[in-house]
Formats: structure tokens, C-alpha cells, sequence
């Protein structure tokens, strides 16, 4: 037997009451009837006047029972029985069994709309739709509470914009957007603190720093006249506030408790977990579509690929899925490939110099052509070497992740086709040089001219031979990769000129034809500039020596041991730039002498003279000034500041020192080959 039933049956029973009523008032609410017996229909609903045990009226007498959360049971009776103190106690019990059994029912109830705000989480599609519920489920656990509406942060604006609503609310309130700050909403979102108001002053003096323009969309969407307390509460996904939730209660009493306010916190949980398996869900959901993208864009590149159109086919192809101008920069043969074809069609070399370095996808603001163009740039890295980039154009925020896919996917294929492209360069650089240097190898007339021709040799012009030493980098494919590219820059400006051009190693060979002078002064020149375009672009030293110029054939093998013998005498004294093998004199005696050979003969004659007194430092200037000036002893004395007996003295003191003769040719031709070293050794 329930509590309703034990009351019903002790007033009858027991208490021999022959009318009666029970009426309840949860939480504030009007009164209802609860249930009546033998009871005139017509009367009143009861009211609550303070806290009042007992009430007395004309044709009734009311017994009032109250609890908290502005919660009251009223017995109704007529007639002039009055209840004794044993029923009273008695009747409280039953009653106040009753209550507690209301309570149950309640908190079973919230239960029900908790777990049913749970079940509404599973629906991912439709968040606006799962928010409603949510807020629709909280104030119907919250009786009191007649409006309520979530607010959500939308960081694209930097505001609050009121998400979702129920209990009457007009489409007006979607036209408001609260700041951070602003109002109750926006003081909720900034302190992440919950804010219960119930009263009217308090509410009007929180919501004091409202813009006029909210403030009047909140009025027009619905009618505040009566509202005398709120509830605020923030909502947090992952430590970070995204949300408020705020009802809105309307009556002659503040009605809203803090266990209202505990309650609605307990459903805010429930929208941030809505929330943060709503954006698994669709990160999920966009990444599963990212990987099926990626399949059908993995097998667009794979064909591609196959048909093996070279880059030019493939730029067209990636400016069609991505929809924005691009360039792919192959760097082992300085080679640019736009699309659209109108693009860009040179290279600057400030760009070109800035981007060789970039080993990573990145964001450049640089200046192209004298514009200011935002540029994506994505490496093409092969055998962990790169070979190039990919450059796209974009606006701010333009490139989306479907983009940097795409780049991410061709960059593989690009890669491979520049390898294949590299590989097949390299093999004709090895049959280049085979065929060159058997040419060089040969010795009969005939099979030399059949050479030359098979070469491509034009047999009336002038020959000249230039090689040009790369620094070796401890990866191999490093080196040829600025191999290719130092040809392809010769390529450039000389092609005319270099009929035969190879790369074999760290090393380029140059075979150069000319039939006027000022040919070979432009081809010179022209070679003076490519080694400082290089070196600006690359950060690069590189040397380049050069043979002298024969028209004969067969001495084309002696212009390219000149060159060689240039690069050598560059390598031994550790200098770098152009080396024309004319231009070595002498030195080219000493090309294939030791240093330490040519130092051990330079100290025989400077070592005697130098002494810790400042006399015999003056002996080694007077012998160097002395030879310089083709041992003229009045010049000599006049450069060294000296009376010419103090340098005949001097001079005297050298052959004594030395155990030589200044007459003697070969002590002469000695210390003038002495002097010369010293020179050119001072001068590294």
C-alpha cells in the first residue's frame, strides 16, 4: 500500500473525517489537487501565507505541511471535527511519507532524463539537435524553470551565439551575439564561474553591461516582466570553456535553489560530453574521408606516374586537383614547370637562392616579380636528399589539409620521376665520358676525325678545354645532384659554345669551340659569371681551371691535361675561382712538387738570415727588394731607405751567410727562384 492510499484510509478509518482534501505545491508551484473526498469542487486552491501550521476558513479548515525547497502539502477538512494531537503526529508521518515518496519519484525522474540525455548522445549527426534535447531534458527536471538557452563560442567572430533553446524563446534571439564578458552569459564564459540570481535588482545589475543591441533582441524575443531568478553555468570540453547554459524563471517568488543550480551543472557535463563525442565523431568522420581522398588520389599519382609524361604532364595534373597556380623546381636541372603555363616564367634568383634551402613544408611571404605572393613551399626529397620543391600560391588560410595531401602524395611521384629523369642523365654523362675520353685516347688521324664527329665536334673551330672541381660532399648523390645543376647553369648562357659537356664524379668537363677571339673572351666572361652566380646562390666555392686554345684535334688532348694541370695547381695551393693554365707561368715547374719539398727549398736560403737582431731581418727584406728590382743597386738602395755602401754591406753579409756569390749565375738563378716562392707562398 502506498503512502496516498494509508492517508486516504487513516482520515476515514481512523479520523472518521467525512470531506476532505490533499493539494500539493512543489518547488513553488501553484497548488494542484493531489486527491479529494466527498469535497465541494467549487473552492479555491489553497495558499501559502509564511509558515503557517493551521488555517481556519468559513466552511473549511486547512492543515499545512511544509518542507524544503518551497515545497508544502495542505490537508483540507470541513465540519467542526478537529484532529487530535495523537492523529496530528500520526497524520505527519503518513504525510510526511508521502513527501519523501514524491521525492523519489522525482529524483527517479531526473535519473530517467539523465539517461536520456545519454542515449540522445549516441545521435552524432545532428548536434543542434542533440543540444535541444539535452536543454529540453534539463528543464523538465527543473519544474520551476520556464526558459533556458545554450550559448556556444564562435572563435571564426570571437562572440557567443545562442545555440540552442527551449520554453518559448523567438527566432529573435538568434540576431544576439554576446562578447567575452558581456552580460551574465559573457561574465559566465569569462570566470568559468556558475551564477545564481533571484532577484530582479540583482539581475538587472549583472545584465547592466549588455550592449542596447542585445539587450533589445533578448526583450523582443520574449517577455521578462515577471522573471525573478536565473541560473548560469559554463561548459567546459577538455579543460577549455566552449559553452554557457543559462534558464530563466518567471512568478511572484524566486524559485531556483542551489540544488537547481548543482542539478543543471550535472546536465552541463552531459553537453560537454555531447560535444566532445560530437567533434570525435566528425574528426573521425573527416579523417575517414581524408584516408578515402587519399586512396583515390593515390591512385590518380600511380597512373600518372605510368604513363611516364615527364613533369610538365604531371604540374598540369596537380594545378587540376588543387585549383591553384604552382610550380615544381627540379634542382638537378634548374628547371621550372608552372602551371598555368602564364604563372611565372622565370625564376628569380633571390627566390632561388632563399628556397634551396628548405627542407621543410612551409609558409614564405616573398617578393615574385615585384608583387608580394604568399607561397607554400613543399620539399621533394629522394634517398633523403632533396630534389626539388613544389611551390603553390595561396591566400591566407587558403590551403586546406586536402591540399597539403595532395602536395604530400605528389611529391612521392615528382620524386621518382626526377630520379628516373636523374638516372637517365647520369648514363649519358658515363657514355659522354667514355666516348670523350677515347677520343682523347686515340692517335690515328682518321679514327680521331670519325671520333670527333661522332661527337659532334665542329672540326673548322677552335678547341678549348675547362674543368670545373666541386667541392665532394660525404653524400654522394648530393654531389651530383650540384653537378647536374652546375651543367644545367652552363647550359644557360654557353650552350652555343659547349657541344661536349659531362659531370663524371665531383668533377665537370667542358669541351669548348669558338671561332673568333671575341667568342672566346665572351665564353670566359661568361664562365666569371656563372662561378659568381654560384657561389651566391649555392654559398658554393668551386674551381675552374682552364686549358689554352688549339684548332688542331689531336692537341685537344693537351688543352684538357692543361686544365687539369690548372685544377691542380688550385688544388695544392688551396685556392679557388678560374685558373687559366697561361696564366700559371713558372709555377707550373712546381704543379707535382710537394709543398713540403718547396718550403724545405725556400727555408735553405731565408732560415740563415733570420736572426733575433733587427740586422738580419733587414738582410732578408734587402734580398728580397734586391731581387725584385733585377739586383739594381741604386733602386734598391733608395726603396730600402739606405746608403748604397750600407747595401753593399749587407749584400756582403748574405754570400758570407749563404756560402754563395752574387756573381754566380746558379747562386743567382737560386735565390731569385727563392724569392719568387717566397712571394707566391706569402701571397695564398
Amino acid at each position: 500500500m502506498d503512502a496516498l492510499m494509508k492517508i486516504h484510509q487513516y482520515l476515514i478509518v481512523q479520523c472518521r473525517l467525512p470531506s476532505y482534501q490533499l493539494w500539493e505545491s512543489l518547488n513553488g508551484l501553484d497548488f494542484s489537487l493531489v486527491f479529494t473526498h466527498q469535497f465541494n469542487d467549487q473552492v479555491p486552491s489553497p495558499k501559502t501565507l509564511g509558515k503557517k501550521r493551521f488555517m481556519a476558513f468559513s466552511k473549511y479548515n486547512e492543515i499545512h505541511f511544509h518542507y524544503p525547497s518551497h515545497s508544502t502539502l495542505v490537508l483540507r477538512t470541513t465540519g467542526p471535527v478537529m484532529l487530535g494531537s495523537g492523529d496530528q503526529e500520526h497524520l505527519t508521518l503518513l504525510v510526511d511519507l508521502y513527501y519523501l515518496q514524491l521525492m523519489l519519484e522525482r529524483e527517479k525522474h531526473i535519473r530517467n532524463k539523465l539517461i536520456e540525455s545519454i542515449r540522445h548522445i549516441s545521435i552524432l549527426e545532428d548536434l543542434d539537435f542533440l543540444l535541444t534535447k539535452i536543454l529540453e531534458n534539463a528543464l523538465s527536471v527543473i519544474p520551476s524553470a520556464d526558459m533556458g538557452v545554450l550559448w556556444m563560442y564562435d572563435g571564426d567572430i570571437g562572440k557567443l551565439i545562442p545555440k540552442a533553446w527551449a520554453g518559448g524563446p523567438s527566432e529573435e534571439i538568434k540576431k544576439m551575439k554576446m562578447n567575452i564578458g558581456e552580460g551574465i552569459i559573457g561574465k559566465t564564459f569569462q570566470t568559468n564561474q556558475s551564477i545564481r540570481l533571484t532577484s530582479w535588482d540583482a539581475i538587472l545589475t549583472e545584465s547592466a553591461t549588455m550592449s542596447s543591441e542585445n539587450t533589445q533582441h533578448l526583450l523582443n524575443s520574449f517577455q521578462f516582466e515577471s522573471l525573478q531568478s536565473i541560473i548560469s553555468v559554463p561548459i567546459k570540453v577538455e579543460e577549455q570553456t566552449l559553452c554557457v547554459l543559462i534558464i530563466y524563471q518567471h512568478g511572484l517568488n524566486s524559485l531556483l535553489t542551489k540544488e537547481d543550480q548543482q542539478l543543471l551543472e550535472s546536465f552541463s557535463d552531459q553537453v560537454s560530453i555531447a560535444l566532445k563525442n560530437s567533434k570525435l565523431f566528425h574528426d573521425l568522420k573527416k579523417h575517414n574521408q581524408l584516408l578515402v581522398q587519399r586512396d583515390r588520389i593515390h591512385d590518380t599519382f600511380i597512373k600518372i606516374s605510368l604513363q611516364s609524361k615527364g613533369l610538365k604532364f604531371i604540374v598540369n595534373e596537380l594545378f587540376k586537383l588543387i585549383h591553384k597556380p604552382l610550380i615544381i623546381f627540379d634542382f638537378s636541372e634548374d628547371q621550372l614547370f608552372s602551371s598555368p603555363g602564364e604563372w611565372l616564367t622565370e625564376f628569380p634568383n633571390e627566390l632561388k637562392r632563399i628556397i634551396t634551402h628548405c627542407q621543410d613544408p612551409s609558409f614564405h611571404s616573398l617578393q615574385v616579380l615585384g608583387q608580394e605572393k604568399l607561397l607554400y613551399i613543399h620539399p621533394i626529397i629522394a634517398i633523403d636528399v632533396p630534389f626539388g620543391l613544389i611551390i603553390v600560391e595561396v591566400n591566407e588560410g587558403d590551403l586546406l589539409p586536402l591540399d597539403k595531401m595532395i602536395l604530400e602524395q605528389a611529391s612521392s611521384i615528382i620524386a621518382l620521376e626526377m630520379i628516373r629523369k636523374h638516372t637517365l642523365t647520369e648514363s649519358y654523362y658515363q657514355k659522354t665520358h667514355d666516348l670523350f675520353h677515347d677520343f682523347l685516347q686515340c692517335k690515328e688521324n682518321y679514327l680521331l676525325t670519325q671520333k670527333a664527329v661522332e661527337l659532334g665536334l665542329d672540326l673548322a673551330s677552335n678547341n678549348l678545354v675547362i674543368l670545373i672541381h666541386i667541392p665532394s660532399h660525404m653524400d654522394i648523390q648530393f654531389t651530383h645532384i650540384q653537378v647536374h645543376k652546375l651543367i644545367s647553369l652552363i647550359k644557360e648562357s654557353l650552350h652555343e659554345h659547349t657541344p661536349i659537356i659531362f659531370g663524371y664524379r665531383n668533377k665537370i668537363t667542358m669541351l669548348c669551340q669558338f671561332s673568333t677571339h671575341s667568342q672566346k673572351n665572351y665564353l670566359l666572361s661568361n664562365l666569371k659569371n656563372i662561378q659568381k652566380s654560384w657561389k651566391y646562390l649555392y654559398e658554393g666555392d668551386i674551381k675552374i681551371g682552364v686549358g689554352s686554345s688549339y684548332q688542331e684535334l689531336e692537341s685537344i688532348q693537351k688543352s684538357y691535361t692543361e686544365a687539369d694541370k690548372a685544377i691542380t695547381y688550385l688544388v695544392s695551393k688551396r685556392l679557388t675561382g678560374i685558373m687559366n693554365f697561361e696564366a700559371i707561368g713558372i709555377n707550373r715547374l712546381f704543379i707535382n712538387h710537394p709543398n713540403e719539398e718547396l718550403n724545405a727549398f725556400i727555408n735553405e736560403v731565408f732560415l740563415p738570415l733570420q736572426t733575433e737582431n733587427d740586422q738580419s731581418l733587414m738582410l732578408e727584406q734587402t734580398l728580397l727588394v734586391y731581387m725584385e728590382n733585377d739586383r739594381t743597386p741604386g733602386k734598391t738602395a733608395q726603396l730600402l731607405h739606405i746608403h748604397v755602401n750600407t747595401l753593399y754591406k749587407r749584400l756582403k753579409k748574405i754570400e758570407e751567410i749563404l756560402n754563395i756569390s752574387l756573381t754566380d749565375t746558379e747562386d743567382i738563378l737560386k735565390l731569385q727562384l727563392a724569392c719568387y716562392l717566397r712571394k707566391t707562398s706569402n701571397s695564398i
